[in-house]
């Protein structure tokens, strides 16, 4: 019953792709549904661990390919702005896959997490974060709903996941998924 309603949540926001592969790595920029007429870009910054350049699948979708071990941070900013286009630190969402899964206490291992921190001056806030994974045919969607104001983590125990992000509208309403450990 979960997975149809995981299912049915994914298809109604547009968001089903091909299954992530073990061990495959991904971020996914989703800016389609802010009203700005400011172009607006994702870049990744303070990167350690390799990515492959920004992909635009569609207009106001930035993709990237990432490897494991990885560090780094997603911003979006005003389309070609120096830094972050604001001279004040904007909303900023943390990356960090591991080489090997951290484990404690007999729970299962976390391969990734994504902390979304709160900052102002960003042209578009971050609305949602969820994992978007593939393990045994299923598809477990882990969200996150963002308060400007406070810190939020996200992290997975599947090997191989996206993370996406989607800035202005929480196309997930969490409330009516069972099973959230997002909140």
């Amino acid at each position: 019953m979960f997975a149809s309603i995981i299912l049915t949540s994914l298809v109604a926001a547009g968001s089903v792709r091909a299954g992530i592969a073990d061990g495959s790595w991904g971020i996914r920029a989703d800016f389609t549904q802010c009203n700005r007429g400011t172009p607006v870009e994702a870049v990744l910054s303070d990167a350690k661990g390799q990515h492959s350049p920004n992909f635009t699948p569609s207009p106001g979708i930035a993709e990237f390919k990432i490897t494991s071990p990885y560090n780094g941070t997603l911003v979006i900013k005003v389309a070609g702005a120096a830094d972050f286009g604001s001279p004040y630190q904007p909303q900023q969402v943390g990356l960090q896959v591991f080489a090997e899964p951290t484990t404690a206490g007999g729970q299962p291992g976390v391969w990734a997490n994504a902390t979304v921190t709160p900052g102002q001056g960003q042209p578009v806030p971050v609305a949602q974060i969820s994992w978007d994974s593939i393990t045994n045919g299923e598809y477990p969607l882990a969200t996150g709903q963002i308060d400007n104001n406070k810190a939020v983590s996200l992290e997975t125990t599947v090997n191989g996941a996206t993370l996406d992000v989607f800035y202005c509208v929480a196309p997930y309403d969490i409330e009516g998924l069972s099973g959230d450990n997002g909140k």
